[in-house]
């Protein structure tokens, strides 16, 4: 054997085709394109062909002189004239806030009323003791008279106790509430106290006659009132 190199009998004619295949396909595209240069020489292009040349930019920023050649400067005065006009107008409606402001602080008030002192603030001690030493006057006035005149003279007799410490109602309660409210506040069972004021707004406003049942609601009502008051003084 020869050192040449054989190609099997079964594969050349599928080479020669492949190899006429590129070939046909070469000339086609550069029958296509026309004249190529293969070899990438440079020169000059070729008579009669023109070449476009991309038009160049010009990157560089003009200067402040440039810009402003030809400008004349002018001031406009228009802001200053609008800006007092503001300033004034801003200083009207100070002005009517502060007149606002005057015209409130010299309403018209009505005069203070004079300061009541509740009970609360009071001498608890010394309003129990002075209704529970009246206890004994207040039992016999409910004994006098007939059942609506002893009635109402024991809860008038609770009332002059009041009085006479100098305690006064408040502008929305009357004398029967202000009784009312410090025998509760008194840690008096409200329920005896209840009764009894009811039995004298029956007695001292109805117009029907009292029996003598009531009378002896009347006492036993004050009788429990007694016995509270007796604890708040510390008479046993």
């Amino acid at each position: 054997m020869t050192g040449t190199t054989r190609w099997p009998r079964a594969r050349r004619p599928a080479s020669f085709l492949l190899v006429a295949i590129v070939g046909a396909l070469v000339v086609l595209w550069a029958a296509a394109t026309g004249p190529v240069n293969v070899l990438g020489a440079s020169g000059p292009p070729p008579a009669g062909s023109s070449v476009r040349h991309a038009p160049r930019l010009d990157t560089r920023l003009p200067t402040y002189r440039e810009l402003t050649r030809g400008v004349t400067p002018t001031w406009d005065g228009r802001w200053l004239g609008e800006l007092v006009l503001y300033a004034v107008a801003a200083g009207l409606v100070l002005a009517a806030l502060l007149c606002v402001r005057w015209t409130w602080t010299q309403r018209w008030r009505p005069p203070a009323r004079p300061r009541h002192v509740d009970f609360e603030v009071g001498p608890e001690a010394e309003l129990a003791e002075a209704l529970e030493s009246d206890a004994d006057a207040r039992l016999a006035a409910v004994e006098r008279g007939g059942p609506r005149d002893g009635i109402v003279a024991c809860w008038l007799r609770l009332e002059q106790t009041v009085a006479s410490l100098g305690l006064t109602p408040r502008p929305s309660e009357t004398a029967t509430e202000l009784v009312t409210r410090l025998l509760t506040t008194l840690d008096v069972d409200p329920r005896p106290v209840a009764a009894l004021a009811r039995l004298y707004g029956e007695a001292r406003f109805s117009e029907h006659e009292m029996s003598e049942e009531s009378r002896t609601a009347a006492r036993s009502a004050l009788l429990l009132i007694h016995s509270d008051l007796r604890a708040q003084a510390g008479v046993s």
